[in-house]
């Protein structure tokens, strides 16, 4: 008959291998492996539900909000500013500030929330330097891992081993207890990327377009193979649908077709030229907009579907130069690995009716960008191309959790959640980290309290604005593997797990046994949560440590670098998945250069732990 301890392992393996299918939800994955748990007897209720009110949760959480004041104050767009000004035109500048800039923010708020912010930046930069994006953002991915790991709030397994530390006994770590380690991490990290890293991503510029310095529309629409599909009509006087609303016509449902753009003629000198040489003015089509006679429309169509309307309708088909969509009303947008937009279709997405966009094409990972259909499925990883008012584009931008805007036209705009107040932010992020120096008040009371005067003095809009920054995959996912931490406890199969490392590595010293937890947290932090890996293994950790009668620090530590820096692969990490289409990556990219990182970090890891924190 299966004991508890193997019926906990049964569990913990199924509940691993649902982790590495991107089809299955990680906050999902764990709801159930909790109510496994409970269900067989494992847990108890209390202890099923205890992580909810566990104070890594709470802090986690507020973070989350104390993250968003500083982006909606607009502190963490004057960071990329900074990043533009600094750089000048040379490459060297702008990959070594970069690296510093992304580490920097990233040791006090989200890794992923610092990558949106500068994604689009560099990306910018890039394309005005003429260097492939792709020779820089996973060296901004990685510094993002490593910038994490310079302080106790930079990322969800760093407090995670402080409160485990804490609750076996030990003490909490220190604010700076993880820097002097994570400092000498970033800069031997930084080296590796420029003398090496970036010469194992250096891309030719892509020169089927041509390299521009400004946003370049035709190189989108070349890139993502749509040209094909914009086709230009005329409105003859004598038409059948003059007069009629877009809505009217029902030229989606009927014909399936997408009016995108249409161009009324002009008398201003300021406006853009038709292939005829005459003054166009280009305009979204919205479903109240009614058809005049001579307008001419840009539309997204197949032939076959554009025959038949011509046919129905007495519209005129021009021929000659291929049409082109105004500038400002295309954008590329990625996916963020936490977006709540994966796993769902085209059509239950309605960005036409939620953001006022339209979806031209779509690339998934590995694959060619294609024409979007209705029934696709938006996957991890994947890019789209939009179009639309730039204001819709704006407000789609603003939503960070869940998109990253990458291309576009505008420079300088304003977003639409932006509050000004960054000096507000500023001070708030300043007197939380103070706080926690100083250890005035436990973390969790100055960590909550900077996310109530984030809201309260309108660096974060509103309340529900707050709720909405909160990742609460993260969250759901740390409090549902808490009580697998548990079981593993009561059943045994913590002290399994200690003894067999003990047993394999014990008689070569604690040394030995340090790089082993290093190995195997690193192993997995590689395919699933980082966050996961550290809550099963911090345990292991611990009574590893005890039962060889040597200092548990060092050990939880190692666990908790471990499972932060994950370099080798595109799922490793949110900043590894949202930089991959962005930088055109393909899996053996990440596995080049990922590698030889991975293990540069383990040995200083494992060499400096011990000098730091004695054993």
């Amino acid at each position: 008959m299966i004991t508890d301890m193997q019926l906990v392992f049964l569990i913990l393996i199924i509940t691993t291998v649902c982790f590495l299918i991107p089809r299955f939800r990680a906050d999902l994955v764990a709801t159930c492996a909790l109510l496994a748990l409970l269900l067989t007897g494992l847990v108890t209720v209390p202890e099923a539900f205890a992580g909810f009110s566990n104070s890594v949760v709470i802090m986690v959480a507020a973070l989350f909000i104390v993250g968003e004041g500083v982006f909606q104050s607009g502190l963490a767009k004057k960071a990329g500013d900074l990043l533009v000004k600094k750089t000048g035109n040379k490459e060297w500048k702008l990959t070594v500030f970069m690296l510093l800039l992304v580490a920097v923010l990233s040791g006090f708020i989200s890794n992923t929330g610092t990558v949106a912010i500068l994604l689009p930046v560099v990306v910018s930069l890039c394309r005005q330097m003429q260097i492939h994006p792709g020779k820089l953002l996973i060296p901004l991915a990685f510094a993002s891992s490593m910038g994490g790991a310079l302080t106790l709030i930079g990322t969800a397994p760093n407090l995670i081993a402080s409160q485990s530390l804490a609750d076996s006994g030990y003490g909490s770590l220190s604010f700076f207890a993880f820097t002097p380690i994570g400092l000498t991490m970033l800069i031997i990290g930084i080296l590796y990327l420029w003398f090496i890293g970036r010469r194992m991503l250096d891309k030719p510029v892509e020169t089927k377009t041509g390299m521009v310095t400004n946003f370049n529309a035709a190189e989108l629409v070349e890139q993502y193979r749509i040209s094909n599909y914009i086709h230009t009509l005329k409105t003859p006087e004598d038409s059948s649908i003059v007069g009629q609303s877009i809505k009217e016509l029902q030229l989606a449902s009927t014909y399936h077709i997408t009016v995108l753009e249409v161009i009324k003629e002009k008398s201003s000198t300021s406006l853009k030229r038709f292939s005829s040489g005459r003054l166009i003015h280009p305009i979204t089509v919205g479903p109240s907009y009614i058809v005049e006679k001579g307008d001419i429309f840009l539309i997204y169509a197949e032939r076959d579907a554009l025959k038949k309307l011509t046919a129905d309708t007495g519209l005129i088909h021009l021929l000659g130069e291929p049409p082109k969509l105004e500038e400002s009303h295309l954008a590329e947008v990625i996916l963020t690995p936490q977006s709540r937009l994966i796993n769902q279709t085209i059509r239950n997405v309605n960005f036409r009716e939620k953001y006022g966009l339209t979806v031209l094409a779509l690339k998934h990972q590995f694959t060619e960008a294609k024409k979007v259909n209705a029934d696709d499925r938006l996957h991890y990883g994947d890019a789209i191309l939009v179009h639309g008012k730039w204001n819709d584009i704006n407000l789609l931008s603003s939503e960070k959790n869940d998109t990253v805007v990458l291309k576009s036209a505008a420079e300088d705009t304003d977003l639409a959640n932006q509050t000004n107040k960054s000096w507000i932010a500023g001070i708030i992020l300043m007197a939380m980290l103070i706080a926690m120096v100083l250890e005035w008040v436990p973390a969790v009371v100055s960590i909550a309290v900077a996310a109530v005067l984030m809201i309260l003095t309108d660096c974060v809009r509103n309340t529900d604005q707050a709720y909405k920054a909160i990742n609460w995959q993260t969250v759901v996912l740390i409090a549902c593997m808490l009580p697998m931490a548990t079981a593993l406890e009561k059943t045994g199969g913590v002290t399994f797990m200690s003894e067999g490392l003990i047993n394999s590595l014990g008689a070569l010293g604690p040394i030995a046994v340090l790089a082993g937890l290093y190995g195997i947290t690193s192993l997995f932090s590689q395919f699933i949560s980082n966050t996961a890996t550290a809550v099963l293994l911090f345990p292991v950790a611990i009574l590893t440590a005890e039962q060889m009668s040597v200092s548990p620090i060092p050990m939880v530590m190692a666990v908790a670098f471990s499972s932060s820096m994950a370099f080798a692969t595109p799922v490793a990490t949110p900043p590894n998945a949202m930089v991959m289409a962005a930088g055109k990556y393909t899996f053996l990219d990440f596995v080049r250069v990922g590698i030889p990182l991975q293990i540069v970090i383990a040995v200083v890891a494992v060499l400096l732990l011990p000098l730091f924190f004695p054993f």
